[in-house]
């Protein structure tokens, strides 16, 4: 049964800031000031000339300071750099402002427990931004394997060519977090053993292309390769159940789902039994296409309104950064194995 939070109802438009206005906090402010039920309140950036450029472009006011905001917000997108959103989210937590913060929800255990503590205390909504799980290929998959299929194994693939993009953090945190997440939902069982390896380049702070596998307790298992020194762009996923094969393809949108029929032969003769044949049969989900920023914007509005459920928790952000760590801990303690 969901828990209702306390807190006095917000009515629309929801109010809302974004906190970090870099190539993430653009694509929050593109999204937002498309959205119905949403007043796009202000900006705020440590650097106060793009804030205010960001400002000019989308008819709202510059924040100087975060204090000033707090009287001005129902809500706001946390897109600052990783290492401050345990510091901003507490002080809007702590006074009741709802929050999504992009991934990684923050950077130690200590640091993620102590926002979802804040959140709980105050009745303010916490969304973590993973993304790929708005998705709405991923969104058709969830449903159609809710209870309607057994689980025996799951493939991700995540590769991208080299990128400056990101540079403070291995490929583990900055890509493959985003399969964790779904494979762990999509799962639902616990993890009970990690296996990873992985390839670091030079200058690289961890692993660049990392392959893990992990064993749920029901006996299935995931295959993650996550890669950005791959010369192909990839973002798929395969689930094998005890019914079908279903791809899904994360930029397409697509969902096929392969299954197995009996065909029966033509008798040259009419004495004998009939024979058989296994065919496969190949169909294709409708999927509704919509970028799935603006589904997750979209998600984190309704559930303000509406005192709903964030459909990706500061307890989900916590359990996926749990296993990346794992898994970077794997890579290094194989990278040293080999070094001896």
């Amino acid at each position: 049964m969901e828990q209702k939070s306390g807190k006095p109802a917000v009515e629309a438009p929801v109010r809302v800031a974004v906190i970090g206005v870099g190539s993430m906090g653009s694509n929050h402010l593109r999204v937002y000031d498309t959205l119905k039920n949403v007043d796009l309140v202000g900006i705020y950036d440590a650097d106060m000339e793009l804030a205010q450029c960001r400002a000019a472009e989308y008819g709202c006011h510059a924040f100087e300071n975060l204090e000033d905001i707090l009287k001005a917000v129902d809500a706001v997108s946390i897109c600052t750099p990783s290492s401050t959103h345990c510091e901003v989210g507490l002080f809007f937590l702590n006074a009741g402002v709802h929050c999504l913060i992009e991934k990684p929800l923050a950077v130690t255990e200590e640091q993620c427990l102590d926002l979802i503590a804040a959140a709980k205390g105050s009745g303010a909504k916490l969304l973590v931004g993973h993304i790929e799980r708005f998705n709405p290929a991923v969104r058709q998959l969830a449903k159609l394997l809710d209870g309607r299929a057994s689980i025996q194994a799951i493939e991700t693939h995540r590769l991208s060519a080299v990128s400056k993009r990101i540079t403070d953090v291995d490929v583990v945190a900055d890509l493959m977090v985003h399969d964790i997440d779904i494979v762990t939902s999509l799962a639902r069982k616990k993890v009970v053993s990690v296996v990873a390896a992985g390839v670091k380049t030079f200058g690289s702070p961890g692993g660049d292309h990392v392959t893990t596998l992990l064993r749920f307790a029901d006996e299935s298992i995931a295959c993650l390769t996550a890669s950005r020194i791959t010369q192909r762009t990839v973002r798929k996923l395969s689930v094998t159940t005890d019914t079908s094969l279903i791809d899904v393809d994360y930029m397409n949108q697509s969902v096929d789902i392969f299954l197995r029929d009996r065909v029966e032969l033509p008798r040259a003769d009419e004495s004998k039994e009939r024979e058989y044949a296994i065919d496969t049969v190949v169909e294709r989900l409708h999927v509704r296409r919509r970028e799935p920023l603006q589904t997750e914007l979209d998600h984190f509005i309704n559930v303000i309104l509406t005192d709903g459920v964030p459909l990706v928790s500061g307890e989900d952000g916590l359990s996926a950064l749990r296993l990346v760590w794992q898994i970077q801990d794997q890579v290094r303690n194989s990278r040293n194995a080999d070094a001896e």
